[in-house]
């Protein structure tokens, strides 16, 4: 299943995820030729009936507040017609396009309007609710791809070789997950106990450099978040809310080196007495 933004919105793309069998869902942003009667994809797909009402979450962008939308979806299963002059070589696609529209948006917010490329069927409530909430899976898709990015900063590694490259984004994948894991279960469950994502050798370099007589074990993660943030430059004024990843990347990767001095005073300790 191939989840992609409006950039994928390529005829090219269509052909090539149709060629070798797989499906998609994926963001519209060309208004299509399709077959008759009504030669546009957009126009054809709002004139078709309401499959079905549901309420989205939205999260929160752009210092907008997270909300919820309730929105109608439709479907239209429709065959494309490629412009011969632009493509030559391209063959017509029967695709399905899903309208996701919310049509009462409160008036200081932007309107949801998503519509949807996808091979999968919807044909009923069901199947079109399940299209919905694959979609929405890319909000976080794109959180880690951003910690990835820009809070690992894998691209400014400057690797040449294959080999380093694959190798680093094997060691970083987990490092990005384990970020995105740390900042929303933070957000989630501020009271749990830290160690549920955390070393007990985290928590008590953690507890030792910034806490005051804590016990370690009972360490609330949205602390241990706080503390890390702190080590990357989070200042935790009243109006900055929780780190995010970018600062929480640093603060991990001072964490780490904290860590192994610890361990490393530790193993003197117990060998010198």
């Amino acid at each position: 299943m191939h989840l992609m933004d409006r950039e994928g919105d390529v005829y090219e793309v269509l052909q090539w995820v149709e060629e070798v069998g797989d499906s998609a869902i994926i963001r519209c942003v060309q208004n299509r030729r399709v077959e008759e009667p009504l030669r546009l994809a957009h126009a054809a797909v709002r004139a078709q009936p309401v499959l079905d009402c549901v309420t989205i979450p939205v999260p929160r962008s752009h210092g907008k507040p997270a909300r919820t939308a309730t929105v109608e979806m439709r479907a239209l299963r429709t065959t494309l017609r490629p412009d011969r002059g632009k493509y030559p070589h391209a063959w017509p696609l029967t695709w399905t396009l899903v309208e996701v529209w919310e049509p009462n948006a409160a008036p200081a917010c932007e309107a949801l309007h998503w519509l949807l490329w996808t091979r999968e069927p919807v044909t009923t409530r069901a199947e079109g609710q399940e299209i919905v909430r694959k979609y929405t899976c890319r909000w976080p898709i794109e959180e880690y791809h951003l910690t990835l990015k820009s809070g690992c900063r894998i691209e400014a590694l400057r690797l040449e070789s294959w080999d380093s490259l694959e190798k680093a984004v094997v060691m970083y994948t987990s490092v990005a997950a384990r970020i995105v894991a740390l900042r929303d279960r933070a957000q989630q469950e501020p009271d749990a106990l830290a160690t549920v994502l955390l070393s007990e050798d985290e928590c008590a370099v953690l507890v030792a450099k910034f806490g005051k007589g804590q016990a370690m074990l009972r360490l609330p993660l949205g602390q241990a978040v706080l503390w890390i943030g702190r080590l990357g430059g989070h200042l935790n004024r009243q109006r900055d809310g929780m780190p995010g990843v970018r600062t929480l990347w640093r603060g991990l990767r001072d964490l780490t080196l904290l860590v192994e001095g610890w361990r490393v005073a530790r193993r003197l300790e117990n060998r010198y007495g």
